[in-house]
Order: C-alpha cells, then structure tokens, then sequence
C-alpha cells in the first residue's frame, strides 16, 4: 500500500473544511444528548410544556384546592350563581343589590353611600343613576344564598349582594368603593359577592371556580382580592390561582 493510500480520508480536505466537519460533529454530539437529558426529565414529569404550569410545588399547588379546582367541582354552582343573578335581570357586571335595589355598573362610592343612607334611613332610594333604560328604578325580592359568605356585620339589617366577574375591569374598579363603604359602615351592612362571569371572558370560569374552592377552605375573600390583583396584572391562569392558594395556605 502506497503511502498516499495510507493518509486519512481527512487529510484530502483543507484545514477549514476539516475544522467544519469537526464543529458539525460536535453540534450533533451535543444535540443527541440534550435530546436524551431532556426526554428523561419528561418521564419524570418535572417538564410541561404548557404554558399554565411551572416546575415543582407551583405546578401541583395545594392537594386538595388543585383537586377542586382541575376537578371542576363548582362548575355546576358557578352556573348556579349566574342562573340566579340572570333571574333578579343582572346582564352585565358588576351589578349589586342593596336590599333589593339594583345598582348597574362601577358606582362610584358617594353614589354608592347616598343609596345606603337612604336605606338606613328607612327610605326608598330614588336616584337617577338607579334607573334602567326605561326609566325605572329596578327592585327585587332577594332569595336566601346558598353557601353564602359575608363581610361586615353578618346581622346587618342592609345587605349587598354584588354579581360579578374577575376578568371584568369594570369589577375590579368597583373594589375601592365597596371597600370604602365597608370600612366605614363596617357595623351597619353585610356584603357578599356572587358569581357572574362573562361568557367571552375565556378566564373567567375557571376563576370563579377558584373562589368557590377557596371559600370551601374559609378564605373566600382573601381569594376574592387575590383574583382581583392577577387580573389586574393580566395573569389570570390555572397556574396563578394554585400559586396564590399556596400563599394563602390552602391544603
């Protein structure tokens, strides 16, 4: 065998070409074991890629509020909820009875005190931000609330009833005015919020859910406020309310 046949097939290549084939090589190399390093962390389920999850505890969140929750173990009293608000002629949000009488929208909170006054005082609201598109003043008789969670004095003789929507902003603008009222008549109403939400707000369901499951473990309200502040931010999703329950201390 001739001493040419003997050279490496490589050395029939320039120094670039050879330091090409070499890099290319490396890259493969590395890609097949980046490929092998990441399908053994998916057997392991400690990778998603969906978009709603993240590694570790935030992934599986509290035992028994992700079971609620992913179970969907309140979607039947959420719709229960919306059945009844759409029955007392709710048809957007937020809207909230006091004693019967139907407020639309985000009042204001001196709008909101001028009606409560009036009730306190043992008198019938009449205020032309309360009238409908007819002109009429709406007014019901409210049925007892199943489940029902209040703020305030629970025996309070004024009682608020809001239908409402996490993913609506118009709800989260309402929240200052309710909490005014509510700090200085702390004594004298009770106030409770009940499901609404939207059909086209696709986060919205889920979020109620969240509430009930969070209320069935006594944070209700704490859960209601947290809600609020991921909407506010754009960060309504499976993964945020799991994450919030594990703040909260939820099991």
């Amino acid at each position: 065998m001739s001493e040419q046949e003997k050279k490496s097939p490589l050395s029939n290549f320039t120094p670039g070409q050879t330091f090409g084939i070499g890099l290319g090589g490396g890259i493969l190399v590395l890609c097949t074991i980046g490929f092998f390093v990441l399908l053994g962390i998916m057997f392991k389920g400690n990778f998603s890629f969906s978009g709603s999850s993240t590694i570790g505890d935030e992934v599986k969140g509290p035992e028994k509020f992700s079971a609620c929750l992913d179970d969907g173990k309140y979607v039947d009293t959420v719709k229960q909820d919306i059945s009844l608000g759409a029955s007392l002629g709710v048809n957007g949000t937020p809207a909230t009875f006091v004693n019967g009488y139907l407020l639309s929208g985000a009042l204001p909170y001196d709008m909101l005190k001028q009606v409560v006054d009036a009730v306190l005082a043992g008198q019938e609201p009449d205020f032309d931000f309360m009238k409908d598109e007819a002109g009429e003043i709406v007014k019901v008789n409210m049925p007892n609330l199943p489940d029902v969670v209040w703020k305030g004095n629970i025996n309070a003789s004024v009682s608020l009833v809001e239908f409402s929507d996490f993913e609506c902003p118009y709800c989260g603008r309402f929240i200052p005015s309710i909490d005014e009222l509510l700090a200085n008549y702390s004594d004298k109403i009770r106030f409770t919020y009940r499901n609404f939400p939207l059909s086209f707000h696709p986060q919205a369901q889920k979020a109620a859910e969240a509430f009930e499951c969070a209320k069935e473990q006594g944070k209700a309200f704490e859960m209601h406020d947290e809600l609020f502040k991921l909407a506010d931010q754009g960060s309504l999703s499976i993964s945020s309310y799991k994450k919030v329950a594990s703040e909260l201390g939820l099991e």
